[in-house]
């Protein structure tokens, strides 16, 4: 394993772990509203690479 895998690794544990405080925390709306802006940035990235072929 290499050093960004064991990054991301670490991120998505950190960020599993925020989102469950907050879901904890009955703030499950904010959870929601990040995963919406991760997916969204996901599918913005694609979008470029499905036009050049």
């Amino acid at each position: 394993m290499n050093l960004k895998m064991i990054g991301l690794i670490i991120g998505y544990i950190l960020a599993m772990i925020i989102l469950f405080e907050l879901y904890e925390h009955q703030l499950g709306a904010i959870s929601f509203f990040i995963l919406t802006v991760v997916f969204f940035t996901a599918a913005y990235r694609q979008k470029p690479k499905k036009e050049n072929e």
